[in-house]
């Protein structure tokens, strides 16, 4: 709560990363540390913008920080509100080539932050059902985006 008693929004950033694998587009997927895995509670790697930094590069800053992994921003996909409240932003990204050896043979991240226990690629189909429901919109805007010529 501010001292107006207002509640503030939490807003967060991240980026929905890419890579071409054997079935076609897969999309990386994280699993917060001690998170429950009975519902599809997958996500995007995010976390909270700091002082001075615009939502892009909290976003790239966030996926580096859980993943291990540099990204490389194709597009914005926009903001989705989950159903604790929090705002978050997304962006489409691909993996930068200096970011080869973070990821295993299995598609899994190979340098995990504390906060990440799975983190890893599958393909956009199996990633619907995954996900947190209302970062789901990320993947049918990646979607409409992929569809474009």
């Amino acid at each position: 709560m501010t001292a107006a008693g207002v509640a503030k929004e939490i807003v967060s950033a991240g980026c929905l990363v890419t890579r071409e694998g054997a079935a076609g587009v897969e999309v990386l997927l994280a699993h917060a540390r001690g998170a429950t895995f009975r519902r599809p509670l997958f996500g995007i790697p995010k976390g909270l913008l700091e002082p001075g930094e615009s939502i892009e590069e909290a976003a790239v800053r966030e996926t580096w920080e859980e993943t291990g992994l540099r990204a490389v921003v194709r597009a914005p996909l926009g903001s989705v509100r989950q159903q604790s409240g929090k705002i978050v932003h997304a962006f489409w990204a691909t993996v930068h080539p200096t970011s080869a050896g973070a990821v295993d043979a299995h598609g899994r991240c190979t340098a995990l932050s504390e906060e990440i226990d799975v983190c890893r690629f599958y393909p956009i189909d199996k990633a619907v059902a995954l996900m947190i429901p209302a970062q789901r919109e990320f993947l049918h805007r990646l979607r409409e985006a992929l569809s474009q010529p």
